[in-house]
């Protein structure tokens, strides 16, 4: 199928999804937000046009863990280009908030894909160059991109895991084939992209959030105060109703003996009053970090605010990783980079890093109640599993420095 006739599905699609947006947005918290965010940045955009002289280099993730990826080369290309306008995007509202270590000179969350929105954002942020991290790529922005000549890079690329790519592969080639280069993260996703036969230039390079990672690491020797001097202390991070609810079940099969060698640490994804109300009657004797005194601490702990979890995992003997049981797994480099053996149920497809310590014994994927009580059983009486995290993480370790190599590549491109 031509380019033509995808424009035209794609924007006919647009228009119609876009009307439906409009009525229901009053019903739904996350696109009223986004609705509210879009309105009142309109002036900080339009300001962005004021000197249209200034180069720009233009960021763009889809939400938080996206973001996480390129922070490494946002703060390259500011300490390597200290004059340019750093603009970074993020279509998720959530993402939206202050970041101290994004040393960019404009937040903004990224308008919906209509031609007239898509034309007006980029002749706004006229960027010299744009980097988009992993996979968000968008028909009417790219095009516009492509029709200014505007240089397009995919750093950590993934290719689209749908069961449908075969139908609409005519629509990913014309997508993908306006990008100058593709970064993939692994092999897999250079071959998917290779197969599209496009003329984009296609190489493979390690994660760039490893980078992150290492950053927040270095940050993390501190021990937060409500953590126990416990003999074993269980992080489960990331974590849904469906993990809650297995860790419950095995929470209350515990012997009392070994319930007392455990702190147990839980942070959910989505740290909400609500959400938290459920883990705590779920959790009888649990506490909510907000609610410890200075200094004190409980067995049982629930972080009911964002941003502390990658810290926790350094002071964690194993970790659970949330997701598993619903979309799938959420990020496991982190807990990785820790060097702690780690487990998570089993949708791990979309993530290649879980499939990779999957396959080096790091991580353990599981289905019931009885596996996860096998899992628990090993690593608090089995160093074997610790002694293998720990090579993983070494094996993390040498791959710190990635991102300075691909801001090379990329700059390889003027």
């Amino acid at each position: 199928m031509c380019c033509w006739l995808w424009n035209l599905l794609y924007n006919t699609a647009t228009r119609i999804l876009l009307a439906a947006i409009h009525v229901i947005a009053p019903l739904l918290p996350k696109l009223r937000t986004r609705k509210i965010i879009l309105r009142q940045q309109r002036s900080s955009i339009e300001h962005l046009a004021i000197n249209p002289s200034a180069t720009t280099i233009w960021f763009h993730a889809a939400s938080m863990g996206e973001l996480e990826q390129i922070k490494p080369l946002v703060r390259l290309y500011r300490e390597n280009m200290p004059q340019a306008r750093i603009v970074v995007s993020v279509f998720s509202p959530s993402a939206y908030r202050r970041h101290s270590d994004l040393p960019s000179d404009a937040l903004v969350l990224l308008p919906y894909d209509s031609p007239s929105s898509a034309q007006h954002f980029v002749e706004q942020l006229n960027p010299r160059l744009a980097i988009v991290s992993r996979y968000d790529l968008w028909w009417n922005i790219t095009q516009q991109l492509a029709e200014r000549n505007i240089k397009l890079v995919l750093v950590n690329a993934t290719f689209p895991s749908t069961q449908a790519v075969w139908v609409i592969r005519g629509f990913y080639r014309c997508l993908y084939s306006r990008a100058t280069l593709i970064i993939a993260r692994s092999e897999r996703h250079a071959a998917a992209f290779r197969r599209l036969k496009i003329e984009s230039t296609i190489t493979v390079s390690p994660d760039t959030r490893i980078d992150q990672i290492a950053m927040r690491a270095a940050n993390a020797l501190t021990r937060p105060p409500f953590l126990q001097q416990a003999t074993f202390r269980l992080v489960l991070g990331s974590t849904w109703s469906a993990d809650e609810a297995l860790w419950a079940d095995v929470w209350h099969s515990l012997a009392p003996d070994t319930k007392e060698r455990i702190q147990l640490i839980i942070a959910p994804h989505e740290p909400t009053s609500k959400h938290c109300r459920s883990i705590l009657s779920h959790f009888p004797g649990s506490m909510l970090q907000s609610k410890l005194p200075p200094g004190d601490s409980a067995s049982i702990v629930i972080v009911d605010r964002v941003g502390m979890l990658a810290e926790l995992y350094h002071h964690a003997s194993a970790a659970y990783i949330g997701g598993g049981f619903g979309a799938g797994v959420h990020s496991v480099l982190e807990a990785a980079f820790a060097g702690i053996p780690l487990s998570c149920g089993p949708r791990i497809e979309r993530s290649d890093d879980a499939y990779e310590l999957k396959s080096e014994g790091t991580l353990r994927i599981l289905h019931t109640l009885d596996d996860a009580q096998r899992w628990l059983s090993d690593v608090m009486n089995d160093d074997r599993l610790a002694k293998r995290a720990r090579s993983v993480q070494e094996n993390l370790k040498s791959r710190v420095g990635i991102s300075r190599k691909i801001y090379e590549l990329i700059e390889q491109l003027r």
